[in-house]
């Protein structure tokens, strides 16, 4: 597992600890609903309680250090796309022909 070059994401008006993250939603034009592992589901409003909220610039700079955190993080796992894609396209074939046969 590779080590991260950063995991709190601390901007103008918010500090996130990025391993908090559970998901980014990103529907709302005026920025990012930042849902931690914190954050709980209110069922009488249908919505977020108590979740992170990021707008303007800031969102793209979260979502920049978000983005750079997940990919240090998960180095190990991620597919290599540098090589020739119809050898990636026949490997992503072979593993769906593996999957229907399961």
């Amino acid at each position: 597992m590779h080590t991260v070059t950063e995991s709190i994401y601390s901007g103008r008006n918010i500090v996130i600890p990025l391993a908090d993250v559970q998901h980014i939603e990103k529907h709302n034009p005026g920025g990012l609903i930042i849902i931690t592992k914190h954050t709980r589901w209110d069922t009488e409003t249908g919505n977020w309680a108590n979740n992170a909220w990021i707008g303007g610039d800031e969102a793209d700079a979260f979502m920049a250090a978000w983005c750079r955190y997940r990919s240090e993080l998960e180095a190990d796992t991620l597919a290599d796309l540098r090589g020739d894609a119809g050898s990636i396209l026949a490997i992503h074939d072979k593993t769906i022909d593996a999957l229907k046969r399961a």
